[in-house]
C-alpha cells in the first residue's frame, strides 16, 4: 500500500497535455514570371494563418523548483494529393517538421535540447502581425527565416524586469568520407549511398544564436544575432535518389534581427529591420549582403474583429540587386476563444527577375478557418 501511495503521489505531479490548430484557406493566386507570362490558381492552401499541428507537451516536477517537459510537434497539411497521399510528401501524422525538445526547468531559467525554436525566430516572428505566415514576408523581405536547428541546445534566462536573454547553438557534424561507407549518425549503421540515403556527407557549420527581448506594458523589443561559420565546399551526393548537390565553399552567414513594438490601445504599431551578409572567402565580394525594413500595425476594431497590416522592403546590395517588396492587409474575426475567421490580400514583387522560371510578382486573396484544441 506504502508503494503503490507513493506511485500515485509521483504520477500526481506529471501530467501530458495534448493541443492542436487546424487552419486551412481557400486562395486566388496570380504569379507573373520573369518573361512577363503568368497564371492564375484556385486552391486550399495550409498553414494560412496558424500551423496545423498536434502536438504533446509533457511536465513532471522533480521537486526544489526544478521541472522536467517535453514538446513534440506533429506539423500537417491539411491537404492530399490525387493518390490520398499527404500534399507535402509526407505522413499526416507523424513528425512531418516541428518543434521536438526535452527540458529542465527552474529559477535559473529553461534548458532545451534537441530542435527547439531558435531565439531568432521569436525577434523574426514579432516584427509583423502575420508572424511567420503569409504577408509577414518571412523568409524573403525579412531575410532568411530561421525556425529550429537539428543538433541544438537553447537556454532561456528567467524574466528580470521585463528582459529575458536566450542563446541557442548547434553542434557540427563532420562529412564522414571512409571508403567502406558512410556512417549515418542518426541511425547508428553505414548508408547505402547507391540508395541516397547517407545523411552524413557532407560538413554542417556550428550556429550561435543571441537575442535579448523586452515585454513589459505596451512597450516591446528584441534584438538578435545569428551566426553561422563558413564550411569547406562539398562534393555532389552519388547514387540513385541522392539530392545532395555539389556547393562552393563560403564564408560566415549572419544576421541581425530587430524590432519595437508600441500599443496605444485604439493601434499597435510594429518596426523592424535585419541586416544579413554572406562573406565572400579569400576577399571575394560578399556572396549576399542585404537590408530589410518594415513597419506594420494591429487595430482593434472591436474585441472580436481586427485590422492587421504589413508593409516590407529588403534591399539587396550585391551585383545581383535582387530587391524585394511585399505589401499586406487583413481582417480576423474571433468566433469564440479558439475559433477564428479571417480575410487577407498579399502582394509580393521581386526585381530584376528575368527568367521564365522565377517569379516577378504574387498576388494573393485568401479566406480562411483557424480552429484550436
Amino acid at each position: 500500500m506504502a508503494v503503490l501511495a507513493a506511485s500515485g503521489a509521483s504520477f500526481a505531479q506529471s501530467s501530458v497535455t495534448i493541443y492542436g490548430t487546424f487552419d486551412p484557406s481557400v486562395a486566388n493566386e496570380r504569379t507573373t514570371y520573369g518573361d512577363g507570362k503568368s497564371v492564375t490558381q484556385n486552391y486550399v492552401r495550409n498553414n494560412s494563418q496558424g500551423t496545423s499541428q498536434i502536438t504533446f507537451k509533457g511536465t513532471e516536477d522533480l521537486g526544489g523548483g526544478l521541472k522536467a517537459s517535453f514538446l513534440m510537434e506533429n506539423d500537417f497539411d491539411t491537404r492530399f494529393d490525387a493518390k490520398g497521399d499527404s500534399f507535402n510528401g509526407k505522413n499526416n501524422f507523424g513528425s512531418g517538421g516541428g518543434e521536438q525538445f526535452l527540458a529542465l526547468g527552474g529559477g535559473f531559467g529553461l534548458l532545451q535540447v534537441g530542435a527547439a525554436n531558435t531565439p531568432t525566430l521569436t525577434t523574426q516572428a514579432s516584427r509583423n502581425p502575420f508572424g511567420t505566415k503569409i504577408g509577414g514576408g518571412f523568409g524573403g523581405v525579412l531575410g532568411t527565416g530561421h525556425v529550429r536547428n537539428n543538433n541544438s541546445i537553447v537556454y532561456t534566462s528567467p524574466s528580470i524586469s521585463g528582459f529575458t536573454a536566450s542563446f541557442g547553438y548547434a553542434l557540427a557534424t563532420k562529412a564522414d568520407t571512409n571508403a567502406a561507407g558512410t556512417y549515418n549518425i542518426s541511425t547508428g549503421v553505414a548508408a547505402d549511398a547507391a540508395k541516397g540515403t547517407s545523411l552524413n556527407t557532407k560538413s554542417v557549420a556550428p550556429i550561435t544564436d543571441l537575442s535579448v527581448n523586452y515585454a513589459n506594458g505596451p512597450i516591446a523589443a528584441g534584438l538578435s544575432l545569428y551566426t553561422v561559420s563558413s564550411v569547406d565546399a562539398v562534393a555532389a551526393g552519388t547514387g540513385t535518389g541522392s539530392a545532395l548537390a555539389a556547393t562552393a565553399a563560403a564564408g560566415k552567414n549572419s544576421q541581425t534581427n530587430l524590432y519595437a513594438s508600441y500599443n496605444m490601445g485604439v493601434a499597435k504599431l510594429i518596426a523592424g529591420y535585419h541586416r544579413e551578409t554572406t562573406a565572400g572567402l579569400a576577399g571575394a565580394a560578399n556572396v549576399l549582403d542585404a537590408r530589410g525594413y518594415n513597419i506594420a500595425t494591429v487595430v482593434p476594431f472591436s474585441a472580436a474583429l481586427s485590422l492587421l497590416a504589413n508593409y516590407g522592403t529588403l534591399t539587396d546590395n550585391t551585383t545581383a540587386a535582387a530587391n524585394k517588396k511585399i505589401t499586406a492587409v487583413g481582417l480576423k474575426y474571433s468566433l469564440s476563444k479558439t475559433t477564428s475567421v479571417y480575410a487577407r490580400y498579399v502582394s509580393q514583387n521581386n526585381s530584376n527577375v528575368t527568367a521564365a522560371t522565377s517569379a516577378g510578382s504574387i498576388k494573393t486573396v485568401l479566406t480562411g478557418m483557424q480552429t484550436n484544441f
